[in-house]
Formats: C-alpha cells, sequence, structure tokens
C-alpha cells in the first residue's frame, strides 16, 4: 500500500460518511444475520498486583478513549450501506467491585458472566471495562470489545498505552503520548481510494494465481455431522509449549532463516493433513496489514483474513514443507493488503450453508508477543483471547508468544513458552478430540526439530486411520 497519497484526516462535521472498512462491513453484516453472536467479540483479563489506584486507572483510560477514536464509535445504517459514527470523547468509570473473601469460584462466575454479556454495535460503549477488587493486593480489569474496533495488534497497543499513561499520572506528569497523526475512519476512507487503484489489481492478480484449483474447504474428520445452520458455539482451551521444546523450534527457525511462525504454521499443516486426509488445502490467518507508517499505532480493526495454501504433495521433507511454506508466506505479507472477501468474490466459490470456503481452518499468530508490562510498585499480568463460549470458525489455533514475558510474574520466573489456544467449534469436535490434537501437535513439533529431513509420511504415520489424532 506504497503507491497513493497518505491517509490524511476526513472532515467529522457530517458532510463526510465515514465508511467501514472491508473488514468491518464482512463482520457488521453477519452480525445483522444473527444479532446475538458473541463471536465477534473479544475478551482478556489484566491482573494487577500491588497498589493500584483506581482513579488513576480510570483516567489512563479516559485518556485512551479521547485519543483513539475507534473505542468511541458506533455503527449505524447510512443512505448507502452502514457507517460509523464518531463520538465526543467521554469519562470513564470503573468503580472497583469488591470480591475480597469470594473465593476463586466467585470471581469465576463473575468474569464468566462479563465475557458472555453481548455488546451492542449501535450505541456506546463498544469496550467495556470492569475492575474487580479480588485481594487487598491484587484487582483484575476485565477488558471486553467487539471486533468492529478491535484487533490483536491493538490490544497490545491499548496495553501499552493504559501502563505508560497509568505510571505517568502516578508520578504526577502529563501523558508521554504523541497524538495519533491518523484515526480508524480515516484510513477507511483511504482503503476506498486504494482499492479503486492498480496496486489492489495486481494484489487480486497473486491471489486468483496462488489459490487457482485449490480446494475450498478443509474436510476434517469430525465427531459430529456438519449441520446447515452454524450456531457458534465453542470453547477455547489453552496448552502451552514447553518453554525448551519452544526454544528448539525457535532455533530450526533461526537455522532455517524463517520466522517462527513459520515453524508452527507447517507442523500445523502437517497435523491438518493427517487430520483430513487432504494434501492441498488451505489454512487462513490473520496478517497485521499495518503496511503504512500512518497505521502503526493505530486502534481499530486493520487485520486481514488472508488464505495460505498448504501443499504437502509428494511426500516432502519437514525441511522441504518449510521451503513452500516460506515462499507462499513471504508472498502473503507483500499482498496482505486486499480485503479477504474481495479475493473471495473474484474466486466465487460454491456456497455451501455452514461453510466458509478458504477460511474454516485457521492458524492465527500474535504478531505483538506479549511483552512484560513494568510499572513500579505494581506486576502486571495480561490473558488475552478469554473465551466466551463461541467459535467464530472450524479450528481456529492461535500462537501467542511469551518471549521476554513473566509468566506467574510473583515468582519472577522468566520463560520463552509459547501458549496455545485451540477455539474449536463445539457442534463439530468433542473437547477430548481437541485435547489429542493438541498433544499431538506438540509431538510434531518435537520431532520436526530433531531430524526436520523426515518425510510428511513417516512423521504422520502414513497408514493411520484418518482422523485419528492419538
Amino acid at each position: 500500500m506504497n503507491d497513493i497519497a497518505a491517509i490524511r484526516p476526513v472532515p467529522r462535521d457530517g458532510t463526510v460518511p465515514l465508511p467501514l472498512s472491508s473488514a468491518q462491513e464482512r463482520l457488521w453484516f453477519m452480525q445483522q444475520l444473527q444479532p446475538g453472536m458473541l463471536a465477534y467479540q473479544f475478551q482478556a483479563k489484566i491482573e494487577f498486583a500491588g497498589t493500584l489506584d483506581a482513579g488513576l486507572l480510570a483516567a489512563a483510560l479516559t485518556e485512551v478513549v479521547r485519543r483513539h477514536e475507534a473505542y468511541r464509535t458506533t455503527f449505524a445504517d447510512g443512505p448507502d450501506g452502514p457507517i460509523q459514527v464518531v463520538h465526543p470523547p467521554y469519562r470513564v468509570e470503573v468503580p472497583v467491585e469488591d470480591l475480597r473473601g469470594a473465593g476463586a469460584a466467585s470471581e469465576a462466575d463473575v468474569i464468566r458472566a462479563a465475557v458472555a454479556a453481548q455488546i451492542p454495535v449501535d450505541r456506546l460503549p463498544l469496550v467495556h471495562w470492569r475492575l474487580l477488587r479480588t485481594a487487598d493486593d491484587r484487582h483484575v480489569l476485565l477488558h471486553v470489545e467487539h471486533h468492529l474496533v478491535h484487533d490483536g495488534w491493538a490490544f497490545n497497543l491499548f496495553v501499552d498505552e493504559l501502563c505508560a499513561l497509568y505510571q505517568a499520572y502516578a508520578a504526577g506528569e502529563p501523558s508521554p503520548l504523541p497524538e495519533p497523526t491518523a484515526q480508524f475512519a480515516d484510513f477507511a476512507v483511504w482503503q476506498q481510494s486504494w482499492l479503486a487503484g492498480p496496486d489492489a489489481d495486481k494484489q487480486l492478480a497473486y491471489w486468483r494465481e496462488q489459490l487457482d484449483g485449490v480446494p475450498y474447504f478443509v474436510d476434517l474428520a469430525t465427531d459430529r455431522p456438519r449441520t446447515p445452520v452454524r450456531r457458534f458455539t465453542g470453547d477455547a482451551p489453552r496448552y502451552t509449549v514447553p518453554a525448551e521444546l519452544a526454544d528448539a523450534v525457535r532455533a530450526l527457525a533461526a537455522r532455517e532463516r524463517v520466522p517462527l511462525f513459520s515453524v508452527m504454521l507447517a507442523v500445523f499443516e502437517v497435523l491438518i493433513a493427517d487430520w483430513s486426509g487432504q494434501d492441498d488445502f488451505c489454512v487462513a490467518t490473520g496478517m497485521a496489514a499495518r503496511t503504512r507508517p500512518e497505521v502503526d499505532g493505530m486502534f481499530g480493526m486493520l487485520v486481514n483474513t488472508v488464505a495460505l495454501r498448504a501443499d504437502l504433495q509428494g511426500d516432502p521433507t519437514f525441511r522441504e514443507l518449510l521451503g513452500r511454506v516460506r515462499k507462499t508466506t513471504f508472498g502473503a505479507l507483500e499482498h496482505q493488503d486486499l480485503p479477504f472477501d474481495r479475493v473471495v468474490a473474484a474466486l466465487r466459490p460454491p456456497r455451501m450453508r455452514g461453510r466458509q470456503p478458504l477460511c474454516e481452518v485457521l492458524f492465527a499468530f500474535h504478531d505483538s508477543p506479549l511483552r512484560a508490562v513494568q510499572i513500579p510498585g505494581l506486576e502486571v499480568e495480561v490473558t488475552p483471547a478469554i473465551s466466551n463460549g463461541s467459535a467464530k470458525f472450524d479450528l481456529n489455533v492461535i500462537a501467542v508468544p511469551r518471549a521476554e514475558q513473566t509468566i506467574g510474574q510473583r515468582d519472577r520466573a522468566t520463560t520463552h513458552a509459547v501458549e496455545l489456544i485451540w477455539e474449536y467449534d463445539r457442534d463439530l469436535f468433542d473437547a477430548a478430540t481437541v485435547a489429542r490434537a493438541a498433544g499431538r501437535y506438540e509431538r510434531l513439533l518435537a520431532a520436526v526439530t530433531a531430524a526436520p529431513d523426515t518425510r510428511i509420511s513417516a512423521l504422520t504415520g502414513g497408514d493411520r486411520q484418518q482422523g485419528d489424532m492419538t
């Protein structure tokens, strides 16, 4: 996205309608079709150990809302389609809910209810905060927001800004943060111009060639027949790749000169190939789509879904597969700006109720790893992507690298482990099936780091019955 003019502010006086971005349009229409759906909400918790000043925390949240229009935007029907409605800054109130002495079960019940509450998109706020005091020296900030104003990169920016503002206010200093150079609505207007230009055409040509002839669906062996209408019910258990194994995967990535993502994705492709019996399919992923300097610090949903073709044909070695993944991934990075819906519309896959072409199985990766958060007098631990009992896809594995992150900060134990969140559709899979898949994935990681020249058939046990995750 480097071939047209910079993103510039557009009037906020109502003379220029503020459109949705292409990614937002897709979510908007899905939300209209299923108004009670929770699948496109995001939940996290931020734990503070130490003496927390709730007033300063509220002031920091108020400043975040002032700085970023996305956090004070609602969505409405306009004369030519849905529009963004930007509201004036407002004061954030986060009264402390005292749960001291209530016990862990009560805390879990409060969190479960908070993350399962639906966020209407036509009125403020689209970002909800609740502050729980669970002990004299422990608070939990619950963060729930709609994906219309959220992506994973922006959430990490939010955590960084919140902590920087709190620390400054605690020291009696003003905000240390520079003012944003552009807001998300400006990006949405700019994106429309880009989509009408030649660079979008070039990217579409790439995706047409890249996905030519690929099967549109991944036929994982399921525990129950697929129903025509999806309910989006799910669960999201968490598993951790131990630090020693995660470091071995990082070492393999360094030797092969690829990102950690590429190795973990390639192993995931091996797992899916064995589970489905297919050697040619797509694994979707989210890419940050922050390819211009104006959007580096922007809050909003910029992430774009891309379909990465998994090619395991010819029984390659894992090292050879990794080379294919490297090529596919780098090509996708160079063409990540074209909205996924434009790609699907151009390919015209068959419509099948309850199916999502090119986007049924995902492997997501936090490009911006969660870092150790430092506030004098406070220890901070962030837990992203808490399940609200929904699932957007058949299977969506989210890798959260914990590089330089302190886990269990009270014990000061530093690890380089990678956390994996296995979000799955409960109408398709049993919990035990997903648990076996997670265990198998970890064993495959160990196998390829020990012997990367092993052929895929040897890794999968070519005569294993399809769908057997043991």
